[in-house]
């Protein structure tokens, strides 16, 4: 029997998307996978989980000068004390209770289970800014199902090379091409998640730019 996965591969291929992509399906991964257990990172923001709806409600009350789901705007590039303290203030409620609007992606809870079944050590490296204090680690762990894990890593806009090499990072899953581009510095295998057609980071993504695999069916 032909899973779905499997169907949207074939599908992708005869659209010539094949040719420039590296599809990858989660059972190609499974098997694809080292016997040993190994250090597996994920990023956040639409790639663990949707959380647009904590960005969206940011912009309204902030606006996009301030707040964006991507990396644009940076607390340093802010004209006024005043801007970087509402930059602060947004950060602060988006790390401790914005989170709670969030909703895991399909394609999360499905790698992890797969990760966790292996044995491996599962990390999550964000580039959001710290402000002190987060409940997105307690999330997280509640959500899907972690018996122990260590708090989530934030890089507050800088590179998370350091942070995947740190943690040993054999298999880094990202979005973002910053993603990539860190977890191939970092000597990482990069799999791409496809972001979601209806987030609100809308800073351009090039899927598979960078010889990496994309997983199909992703973007859920």
């Amino acid at each position: 029997m032909i899973t779905r996965s499997l169907f949207l591969l074939a599908l992708a291929a005869a659209l010539g998307f094949g040719q420039t992509i590296r599809w990858i399906t989660l059972e190609q991964l499974q098997k694809s996978l080292p016997k040993e257990a190994i250090s597996v990172v994920f990023d956040i923001d639409d790639t663990t989980l949707f959380t647009s709806a904590g960005f969206q409600w940011g912009t309204k009350v902030y606006g996009k000068d301030i707040v964006s789901a991507g990396v644009s705007v940076k607390e340093e590039d802010l004209p006024s004390a005043e801007a970087r303290t509402k930059y602060r203030e947004f950060w602060t409620k988006m790390n401790n209770g914005l989170d709670e609007y969030s909703v895991k992606k399909w394609i999360a809870v499905e790698l992890i289970r797969l990760h966790r079944e292996r044995g491996d050590t599962i990390h999550f490296v964000t580039k959001r800014i710290f402000t002190g204090t987060e409940t997105l680690t307690a999330l997280i762990k509640e959500s899907f199902g972690f018996t122990d894990l260590d708090p989530v890593i934030f890089t507050n806009r800088g590179s998370k090379t350091p942070a995947f090499r740190k943690i040993g990072a054999v298999v880094s899953y990202g979005d973002s091409d910053g993603d990539i581009r860190e977890s191939i510095a970092a000597g990482a295998r990069p799999i791409r998640v496809m972001r979601g057609r209806n987030s609100v980071n809308l800073e351009p993504v090039q899927n598979g730019a960078f010889g990496e695999e994309v997983l199909i069916n992703s973007e859920m």
